[in-house]
């Protein structure tokens, strides 16, 4: 009866972590529509070397698992994209 109720506790806590997750990453494509390599560099900080900053953005969207497209000059780690 132990392992049931054990079992059942899983299975809850597996769909519950699912669930916020697809809360979450709709939240995000939300706050985050996909833009251009020009929109990108446009919201840049001036003086920000293009092809350095295009770069970066690459590597954060390799690394972090996220769309190229939506990666922005103001998208925090920790807060948007869960790197903790």
């Amino acid at each position: 009866m132990t392992a049931i109720l054990l079992a059942a506790a899983l299975v809850t806590a597996a769909v519950f972590c699912v669930a916020l997750t697809r809360g979450c990453r709709a939240s995000f494509n939300e706050r985050f529509p996909p833009i251009s390599d020009a929109e990108f560099l446009a919201r840049c900080t001036p003086g920000t070397r293009p092809e350095v900053a295009l770069k970066v953005r690459r590597i954060v969207a390799e690394h972090l698992a996220v769309e190229y497209e939506r990666v922005y000059p103001s998208t925090r780690f920790i807060e948007d994209l869960g790197a903790d």
